[in-house]
């Protein structure tokens, strides 16, 4: 490496041809280096603050009476008129096989507002301080894309779904200092895992004025190679981000729409991605929208944010902004209507040329999750060159739950990674964590064995191999942001992104893979993390 760069790769010998007697060599002791890894949708921002929360997760918590054990013990260090917080619940692990509802909140803890995050992030629970304060009441409607869960007599019991929790939302804004505090703590995090790039699945304006601050970007002090500690000392160590428009914040969406910038730009600390719309709602929910009703609710399709008209219509402002599109869709409802509007936005226009970002047909166009496909719409994606963004990590904590919800069969082809390599779709990985954990070593894990916390393997033959899992980490999350040509390989003149693994994947079994770990982290050639 020379500076932040590659130089030379190639045998010991021939790259020590190049040694000075000032270069630092480094003996890896046999240890496999890789590209850094490359998170290509995950909620870095979320995650920070998940980190300061009660944490609820299976299965340390199995029951509502340990949830409520957890609230009250945070509820002891909240300050008066502040917010308990807590997330990582989920219904189908507890012991009562239901939600919280605001009534077992009220039992922990009643003189503070509460607010509790199911794992997925797409449902939440609140006590009934949390209602009165968000104004939820028996006369409050169910919002466009949203439900409010109501007991006997028609109140609201304190489960919120989709768009209805933005009303409880938008009373625990962060400040801008907790934003940053947020992002400093899920970077140090990520570094220690060997994820040195992510794409950040959703900013709003009051988010991406925290990374500028953390990350860098154009004006930014830390964008510079000059800048002081927020440049990447051990004390603010950062990673590369490419950030996603958050849909919830349409305004700050439209800003940009109008601003001339586009996908793409920034540094190669900070760029901007896609413009991101939601059209439905969660695999573990369950609240994605399919075909056919759930297996474990024959009434129950799931929700929709946007009609196939609003979709088309803001997706093809965003192609004529200069935008990559992308949405979250994981229903095979939702993701025909996704497929069906990027086909419209990227159409020809009245002069033949095509539409999109990059001015180049189909412009390398994503959706996240993409979670259930079949044939027809796979090869759909392949004619539009659009890049899916899959989780089979969620197989590991949610696997068990979509056998009950969705059934064997359409459960065992989620997220269906063989699938589309045999059709010749490129794909990213990513974990979409705090949805679950951020490891890149299980989500490798999980592309290649498939298999739930409960001990069943979901369609073996969507499974790929270690070096198609690793691939689509680090090379093919770097096509899905356009930056291939600075990272996602180890070649002369890439970014010197790596990470060294404590053993060597491609060596050992499923169950060794799943306890390797980083054991040195590299960002533009300085090292963020050594075990």
């Amino acid at each position: 490496m020379r500076g932040r760069r590659i130089a030379a790769v190639g045998p010991l010998d021939e790259v020590m041809e190049l040694a000075g007697p000032a270069t630092e060599v480094v003996d890896l002791g046999g240890r496999l280096l890789l590209p850094g890894f490359i998170d290509a949708h995950c909620h870095l921002v979320a995650y920070g603050f998940s980190r300061l929360e009660a944490d609820c997760r299976y299965p340390a918590v199995r029951s509502i009476r340990d949830i409520q054990d957890r609230i009250r013990e945070k509820a002891r260090t909240t300050p008066p008129g502040g917010w308990v917080r807590a997330s990582g619940y989920d219904q189908s692990r507890l012991e009562e096989g239901r939600h919280p509802t605001r009534f077992d909140l009220d039992a922990a803890c009643a003189d503070k507002p509460v607010l509790l995050t199911r794992a997925c992030g797409h449902i939440a629970v609140v006590n009934t301080r949390a209602l009165e304060l968000a104004g939820l009441g028996p006369a409050s409607p169910d919002p466009p894309g949203g439900r409010l869960d109501r007991d006997e007599r028609g109140h609201p019991n304190g489960v919120l779904r989709e768009t209805a929790v933005q009303a409880v939302l938008a009373l625990v804004a962060p400040k801008h200092e907790e934003l940053v505090s947020a992002i400093r703590a899920g970077m140090r995090d990520f570094l220690a895992l060997g994820i040195t790039s992510v794409h950040e699945a959703g900013v709003d304006a009051a988010a991406f004025r925290a990374l500028r601050e953390v990350a860098g970007g154009p004006g930014s002090a830390a964008g510079t190679p000059e800048a002081g500690p927020a440049a990447g000392t051990p004390e603010a160590p950062r990673l590369r981000v490419y950030a996603m428009l958050e849909p919830s914040d349409r305004a700050f969406q439209e800003t940009l729409l109008r601003s001339g910038l586009g996908t793409g730009f920034g540094d190669e600390w900070l760029r901007l991605g896609p413009l991101k719309l939601m059209v439905d709602g969660s695999s573990s929910g369950p609240t994605a929208a399919t075909r056919e009703p759930y297996a474990c609710d024959r009434t129950d399709r799931g929700l929709l944010y946007l009609s196939q008209e609003e979709l088309d219509e803001r997706f093809a402002a965003a192609a004529r902004a200069g935008f990559q599109l992308t949405a979250h869709a994981v229903g095979d409802r939702a993701v025909e209507m996704v497929v069906t509007a990027i086909e419209r936005a990227t159409a020809e226009d009245e002069a033949g040329r095509p539409r999109g970002a990059r001015g180049a047909p189909g412009a390398r166009h994503r959706i996240e999750h993409c979670a259930m496909t079949d044939p027809a719409l796979r090869e759909r994606i392949r004619r539009l060159g659009v890049v899916p963004v899959l989780q089979p990590v969620f197989l590991h904590e949610f696997g068990d739950g979509y056998l009950r919800n969705y059934g064997r069969e359409r459960a065992s082809g989620m997220f269906a990674a063989g699938s589309f390599l045999r059709a010749g779709v490129r794909f990213a990985l990513s974990s979409d964590c705090p949805v679950t954990s951020p490891d890149p070593m299980l989500n490798v894990y999980e592309a290649v064995t498939r298999r739930t916390m409960g001990g069943e393997v979901l369609g073996p033959e969507e499974a790929v191999t270690v070096a198609g899992a690793l691939r689509a980490l680090t090379a093919d999350a770097a096509y899905a942001s356009f930056e291939e040509g600075l990272k996602g390989t180890v070649q002369p003149g890439k970014l010197a992104d790596l990470v060294v693994l404590s053993g060597d994947p491609f060596r050992a079994g499923p169950e060794e893979i799943r306890e390797m770990k980083a054991v040195l982290t590299m960002v533009g050639g300085r090292v963020v993390h050594r075990a």
